[in-house]
């Protein structure tokens, strides 16, 4: 704002801009300007201010001036005829004092005038003062600066700020929230892979502070209060000064009239004219000397207020332009930092998004059964127009006249149509379009030959697609090039009561399963497949050969370890075979893995223990096993909608404690646990049945099929991957 020059409407020019910006900031103002005392009411106490100065500065002055009081004992009273003396003395005293009351009086005329110039070029200088102070505070209300200090705002937590940050903190729960949500499978997984998993957040968010900030009050309320501690300050100066400028001056009048003090009519009549005259003149003369010592003062004092405006509004200027760029900054770090903070807020969700969204993209691209990448939509060609019109029959009278009818022009050939289905080139595997996009597991039963891999998975599938499975998950049977071998193998056991035979030591078409599991929160979908490897596999080296080196880096596994081969009588291996085979499968597993020796390897294995109907005859146990299996049969089997974890854990307890009497001389489970750690469970598992009556029996033609346990465990590995499977309680 320009200051304003001394013109009649200035003030009126600025005082309405002030009452204008002071409406239009409404309640951004820092203080509350209604408040603030009217600019006469100011003027008035800075020229009362300015009064009891100069009264302080003509009383020391006076002071200064007056003469010290005469010793007495000489007066006109000594005289031997003081009438004489002092009738002479009488028109003489009267005319001087005559003389200088006019002279004192036209000097107190004279300052006076020179007062009232003074006073109102400095009223009009201290109102501009006034006006552009309160302009001033408008301007610190609306940018924060310190004018007194010259201080730019410091970047300062505001309100907003804080409502941003509960904000954001709100945003972040809520992201947090949705962001376990979508990745509660993964969450699960974790948490179900340890014994104990403890996941803790926390932030922190750092503020500024600007120290202690200016005053909040209004110039005017502080300028007010400041005057009224001053002329007080200084009236009690100035009446003190005054007060002894008066005793000085009594004490020399009186030793003046004591020249004059004669007993009689005409020696008191010449001692009041003495002391009336220099009252009246020192009285007049200290009304005019207060005058030009104020006028002095008022004319210094809007002189270097006009000099300080100048310097003020320079200042104003740079603080405001100053601030203004400030604020900017401010809101760009402020804008910055909000969207920074939405960013840091939103990112748990948004991670959960990408790594499921970057997950299912992975799956997307590889080959259910090789884990090749040479995915292509399959297409099926359709006949060319000309061998379609060559394939119309025509008929044609021998003599009858028959019109050429145009015939219609063929269809656009667009080229081959898609199936549906995608296709790998790599291994000639075909599953359906639909499914690509679908988080895929895939879990291997491996073991040695004729361990019962096959009868297991077959009797599994047909559970699954009986919708018999325990479990009270969606899951359903995925067409897929496997569907066809195992329902040979269904029919061969269920229906023939016949052996499945070996598997073919080659790339085994996966059982594909769709699942959709249980979460309340809403339901988790994936594709599994089932791979029955050939017993074979365990035997070989993942230098040699692919179906292992596919095999070790599957999502978990279903280890058979076969009690009735345990002596190597017939086609059976030994025990320890199986062991030495394990352990050459788990050797491959770490390096295609890339686990150093020692770590545990980080997949749930379900340890399968076939052919549980065979322990009264083929293992050592032989009689040992009738309770448990009866066991089994009663309180651990429940309807299978109604299967807990908490039933499987009781199978694989009960399972543990049969260990050391079906593999005697080896600790399986230390054995298991030592590469896998505590990501196993034992599974007790028949594909045949468990009825007591026919245990033991190895004629299928003389046994009732009625698998126990054979979807187990590739339910419970789901169960493991964070998946919904099993019924409440399953902890």
């Amino acid at each position: 704002m320009a200051v304003p020059t001394l013109r009649p409407f200035a003030p009126v020019l600025i005082w309405s801009c002030i009452f204008a910006f002071v409406a239009l900031s409404g309640n951004a103002a820092r203080g509350d300007q209604s408040d603030a005392p009217a600019a006469d009411k100011l003027v008035g106490l800075r020229l009362d201010w300015h009064t009891q100065q100069a009264r302080l500065e003509a009383a020391g002055w006076e002071s200064d001036l007056i003469a010290p009081p005469r010793p007495g004992g000489v007066s006109v009273g000594n005289f031997r005829e003081p009438d004489f003396v002092l009738k002479e003395l009488l028109p003489v005293l009267t005319a001087d004092y005559e003389s200088l009351r006019n002279a004192a009086r036209k000097l107190t005329e004279a300052a006076a005038v020179r007062r009232e110039e003074a006073q109102k070029d400095w009223a009009e200088v201290y109102r501009q003062r006034i006006a552009f102070r309160q302009y001033t505070d408008q301007q610190q209300a609306a940018y924060h600066f310190d004018f007194d200090s010259g201080t730019l705002p410091p970047l300062q937590p505001t309100a907003l700020d804080a409502i941003l940050v509960a904000w954001a903190v709100l945003v972040l729960v809520l992201a947090v929230r949705l962001g376990r949500n979508v990745r509660r499978v993964a969450i699960r997984k974790a948490r179900r892979a340890t014994v104990s998993v403890i996941l803790f957040g926390s932030f922190s968010l750092s503020g500024c502070s600007g120290g202690l900030g200016p005053d909040v009050r209004p110039w005017a309320v502080r300028e007010e209060a400041t005057l009224t501690a001053e002329i007080q300050d200084s009236a009690t100066k100035a009446d003190a000064a005054i007060a002894a400028a008066n005793q000085k001056w009594t004490a020399t009048v009186t030793g003046w009239a004591a020249l004059v003090a004669v007993h009689g009519t005409r020696g008191d009549t010449v001692e009041s004219v003495l002391r009336r005259g220099e009252t009246e003149v020192r009285d007049r003369l200290r009304t005019a000397i207060i005058d030009v010592r104020l006028a002095d003062r008022l004319a210094k004092e809007a002189e270097a207020e006009r000099g300080q405006l100048a310097t003020d509004k320079t200042k104003l200027d740079d603080l405001t332009s100053g601030a203004k760029f400030r604020a900017v900054a401010f809101a760009v770090v402020r804008s910055v930092g909000a969207v920074l903070l939405l960013g840091v807020a939103v990112a748990p969700y948004w991670r959960s998004r990408r790594t499921v969204a970057a997950q299912v993209r992975s799956d997307a691209r590889k080959c259910p059964r090789c884990f090749g990448e040479k995915l292509i939509v399959e297409k099926r060609g359709a006949p060319s127009g000309d061998d379609a019109k060559s394939s119309a029959p025509r008929y044609r009278g021998p003599k009858a006249k028959v019109k050429a009818k145009p015939e219609p022009e063929p269809e656009p050939d667009d080229g081959p149509k898609e199936t549906g289905y995608i296709e790998c080139k790599s291994c000639g595997f075909r599953f359906r379009r639909s499914y690509q996009k679908v988080h895929r597991l895939c879990f291997p039963a491996v073991g040695v030959r004729s361990s019962g891999k096959t009868h297991m998975l077959a009797t599994a599938y047909d559970r699954v697609r009986k919708r018999i499975a325990p479990t009270v998950a969606a899951v359903q049977p995925a067409p897929s090039l496997g569907d066809a071998r195992f329902e040979q193998y269904i029919d061969l056991i269920l229906t023939l009561k016949r052996e499945a035979g070996g598997t073919v030591h080659d790339m085994p078409d996966p059982v594909m399963l769709h699942l959709r599991d249980a979460d309340p929160a809403g339901p988790n979908t994936a594709l599994v497949n089932l791979f029955d490897y050939s017993g074979e596999l365990v035997n070989q080296s993942i230098d040699r050969d692919r179906l292992k080196k596919q095999a070790v880096k599957m999502d978990g596994f279903m280890l058979f370890l076969d009690p009735t081969q345990l002596y190597g009588d017939g086609t059976n291996v030994t025990l320890d075979r199986q062991l030495s085979a394990l352990n050459e499968f788990m050797a491959d597993m770490r390096e295609a893995r890339d686990v150093p020796v020692g770590q545990i390897i980080p997949v749930p294995v379900a340890v399968c223990i076939p052919k549980f109907d065979l322990l009264l005859t083929e293992n050592p146990i032989q009689s040992q096993s009738v309770p448990f299996i009866r066991r089994l049969l009663g309180q651990l089997s429940p309807p299978p909608k109604q299967t807990t974890l908490g039933t499987l854990k009781s199978r694989s307890e009960m399972v543990e404690e049969m260990l050391e009497l079906m593999f005697r001389g080896v600790d399986i489970r230390a054995l298991v646990e030592s590469y896998f750690g505590g990501r196993v469970m034992f599974f007790p598992v028949s594909s045949v049945s468990l009825f007591e009556n026919e245990l033991g029996v190895k004629d299928l033609s003389l046994r009732t099929i009625a698998p126990f346990g054979v979807a187990e465990p590739f339910l419970w590995l789901l169960h493991m991957h964070g998946y919904e499977v099993f019924a409440v309680g399953s902890g």
